[in-house]
């Protein structure tokens, strides 16, 4: 039986955000101006992902 591959993540340690309040003002702003959130996110140099969970967490 083999054992399940490890993610390197431990719930203990989540990462970082990679994002700060400013960036995300900025997101919010760009996308409610009706900027996709894919070219938002390229503007300010985020990978579109990430973008994505940005404006779902803070909802």
């Amino acid at each position: 039986m083999s054992r399940p591959r490890r993610t390197g993540r431990s719930p203990r340690c989540p990462r970082a955000r990679s994002w700060s309040g400013a960036e995300l003002a900025t997101l919010r702003r760009l996308v409610d101006e009706g900027v996709s959130v894919t070219e938002a996110a390229r503007i300010l140099k985020l990978s579109r992902s990430t973008a994505y969970a940005a404006l779902a967490a803070n909802q």
